[in-house]
C-alpha cells in the first residue's frame, strides 16, 4: 500500500484532505487531525483530532485499511485510578468542539498492517449518527507525524500511543539510574508537562522506575540490552509484586529480589506519591520497538 507524502506546505495550504459522503458529514468540522508515527514491529498507535458537529450527533465507529482493529477509546479518572476503555460512541453536542487527544478521547489503531511513516498520510473513515439515527461517513486523509501539529494537544506517559523507537540515538551516559531517567524523559518529557522519574531501583539488567507527570503516575519496568535501557512494561502496583514481575519473563529469584528492593526504595515516600504510582491500573507491554504489542489492549486500563 502506498501513502502520499505529506509536506508542510501542503498541510498549510490544504489543512486536511477530506472526502465526505452525505450532507451531514460535510458539515462536521475536523481540525488538527494526525496519527502518531510508529516503528518497525509496533502494532498500535493513536489518531487524534477535534470534531465539531452543527447538530447533536455521535461518532459511532472508525475504520482504516492500515489497522485490523480501530476503536474510539476514552481515558478518565475513576476515583484515584486512570482507566482506558473502548466506547460504543462519542457524543458530539451541537456546536461544541470535542477534542480527541492523548490522555483523553482518542482513536486507537491496533493490529497495524505496516509501520506508519512520518510525513505520509493514512486513510481513516469516521461514521456518524445524527439524532434521527441516520448514519453518514466521512473519509479523511490523516497526516502521520512524530509530534502533534500546531494547535493540537501533545501526549505524555499516559495515553501516548507510540513511544519513540529504542536505539535510534546514542545511549545516555551516567549511572544506570541517570540513564533510565534520561531515556524516559527523552520520550515523554514536555515543557508543559515535565516528567519526574524517581525512585529508580536497579538490579542487574532490570529496574523499576516510579514516575509522575501532570498529576498522574505509575511505574515502568526497564530492561537493558546491548543498545542500553528501554521501557519494557508500564504498570502500577504490579511492578512491586514478585509474581507479576515473573510474568514479564523475569527469573523467579530475580523477581523476588527486585520486588523487595522496590518496596524498600519506596518505603519513605508519601502516601500521595504512592497513590499516584498505583493509579496506573493494569499492565501495558512496550518493549524495545515502542508501544505496540500490548498484552491485549483491553487490559490497558490506566
Amino acid at each position: 500500500m502506498t501513502f502520499s507524502r505529506w509536506t508542510l506546505s501542503a498541510a498549510l495550504a490544504a489543512g486536511l484532505s477530506v472526502l465526505a459522503s452525505g450532507a451531514f458529514a460535510q458539515a462536521v468540522d475536523v481540525q488538527n487531525a494526525w496519527a502518531r508515527a510508529t516503528v518497525q514491529g509496533q502494532k498500535a498507535t493513536g489518531a487524534f483530532m477535534t470534531l465539531t458537529a452543527p447538530s447533536a450527533s455521535k461518532l459511532v465507529s472508525v475504520s482504516s485499511p492500515v489497522a485490523g482493529v480501530a476503536e474510539v477509546h476514552e481515558m478518565k479518572m475513576e476515583g484515584d485510578v486512570m482507566k482506558m476503555r473502548a466506547i460504543p460512541g462519542l457524543d458530539l453536542p451541537a456546536g461544541k468542539a470535542v477534542e480527541l487527544k492523548p490522555g483523553g478521547y482518542h482513536v486507537m489503531l491496533m493490529d497495524l498492517k505496516l509501520p506508519l511513516q512520518k510525513d505520509t498520510t493514512i486513510p481513516l473513515t469516521l461514521t456518524f449518527k445524527d439524532a434521527k439515527g441516520v448514519e453518514t461517513k466521512k473519509e479523511l486523509k490523516v497526516p502521520v507525524s512524530q509530534t502533534a501539529p500546531a494547535g493540537a494537544t501533545a501526549g505524555g506517559m499516559h495515553g501516548d500511543h507510540g513511544a519513540k523507537g529504542h536505539g535510534a540515538a546514542p545511549a545516555p551516559k551516567g549511572s544506570d539510574s541517570e540513564q533510565i531517567a534520561a531515556v524516559m524523559k527523552k520520550q515523554f518529557d514536555r515543557p508543559d508537562a515535565p516528567l519526574s522519574v524517581a525512585p529508580v531501583t536497579v538490579l542487574g539488567n532490570y529496574a523499576v522506575a516510579g514516575w509522575i507527570q501532570g498529576g498522574k503516575g505509575g511505574r515502568a519496568l526497564m530492561q537493558k540490552d546491548a543498545n542500553g535501557w528501554f521501557i519494557s512494561v508500564c504498570a502500577g502496583d504490579g511492578l512491586k509484586d514478585a509474581k507479576v514481575l515473573q510474568t514479564t519473563g523475569m527469573p523467579a529469584d530475580h523477581a523476588a529480589k527486585l520486588a523487595t528492593a522496590v518496596k524498600a526504595a519506596e518505603a519513605k515516600l508519601s502516601k500521595d506519591q504512592l497513590a499516584l504510582f498505583a493509579s496506573f491500573e493494569g499492565m501495558l507491554k512496550v518493549g524495545p520497538a515502542g508501544h505496540g504489542a500490548a498484552a491485549g489492549h483491553g487490559e490497558h486500563k490506566h
